[in-house]
């Protein structure tokens, strides 16, 4: 009995969420009033209209929206007029979408890709061979440029992630940077990831030397660091090859909070993936999870955290 009501609510809750999301934009009349209808129906339902409107709000609260909606400020400036509930739910909902359009491919890939040499849209991955007979993976939406001369080899990751497997060339060094710094290096292998606001230096194997303008470092195999503009963060231990098994088509996650591995199956899937409940979202997991099926990587998780999916256009919840 328990059980039956139990999925009886589910199902209340998700078509409340469903309505929410289709009365966020302008709506005719007619579509109102049927949305008024259902809401009416019972004491249950508005109350499930009620916390799907709660819980979309905090959607869009989440730091990823903000900052989608500066950018959004940016380009188009609000009216200067009050702004109502139902205003700021299609404003996070607005800010879901511009990230799922801007990252889907949707819109040609990476915006950085219209001036880079070689780019991946979400979910893809190339390898790429380098003129000097290196190789370069560029992971999902990246952005990769090159510029080998007689005197230096020079790449620039301008978004996403590329791990770089460095041949030796005793006449040029081989050096890549990002907007937050750069690093040189011999023979090796470097993951150099690029993120919204700092850049990370994964070493599989070899030496870097990473340079910025808070000064230099110098990372070995199974290190990393973190750095932007002007901090340069502490070498850290990590386990190389899983933080670079993407380029075997593989995630691993070793006791990672769910919060964290939805943001970074995020990377893989067109919109957002946003995990409800601090409880659900600090449950740590484990597993080896295959890259060339993320829709069904992303169902193995939640059926691990036994957690429900609601699956809207450009935005996932895990509830």
């Amino acid at each position: 009995m328990f059980d039956r009501f139990r999925s009886r609510n589910n199902v209340l809750s998700d078509e409340a969420i469903q309505w929410v999301v289709r009365m966020g934009g302008d709506r005719s009349p007619a579509e109102r009033a049927a949305f008024e209808r259902w809401r009416r129906r019972s004491p249950a339902h508005a109350e499930a209209v009620r916390q799907a409107q709660r819980l979309l709000e905090d959607v869009g609260r989440t730091d990823a929206a903000d900052e989608h909606r500066r950018w959004v400020r940016a380009l188009a400036p609000e009216p200067r007029r009050g702004i109502s509930r139902r205003a700021v739910l299609a404003g996070g909902l607005s800010a879901a979408a511009v990230a799922g359009l801007a990252g889907s491919g949707l819109l040609s890939g990476p915006p950085a890709g219209f001036f880079a040499d070689q780019s991946t849209r979400v979910g893809q991955r190339r390898r790429l061979a380098l003129p000097d007979g290196s190789r370069a993976w560029l992971n999902t939406a990246s952005a990769l440029s090159v510029d080998f001369s007689d005197a230096l080899r020079q790449a620039s990751v301008a978004v996403g992630e590329v791990l770089f497997e460095v041949v030796d060339d005793p006449r040029r060094p081989f050096a890549a940077r990002s907007r937050d710094g750069e690093f040189r290096a011999g023979v090796g292998r470097y993951a150099l990831r690029r993120e919204s606001r700092h850049s990370v230096l994964t070493v599989v194997s070899g030496v870097a030397d990473v340079r910025n303008g808070a000064g230099t470092a110098t990372v070995g195999e199974n290190q990393r660091i973190s750095f932007s503009g002007d901090v340069l963060g502490l070498v850290e231990t990590v386990d190389a090859a899983a933080a670079t098994a993407w380029t075997r088509g593989k995630l691993i996650f070793n006791r990672q909070p769910l919060a964290a591995i939805a943001a970074e199956l995020e990377r893989y899937l067109p919109g957002r993936v946003v995990v409800v409940g601090e409880g659900l979202r600090q449950l740590e997991l484990s597993g080896v999870f295959d890259l060339d099926d993320p829709d069904a990587l992303l169902r193995t998780v939640a059926a691990l955290a036994r957690a429900r999916l609601i699956r809207l256009p450009l935005l996932t919840l895990v509830r």
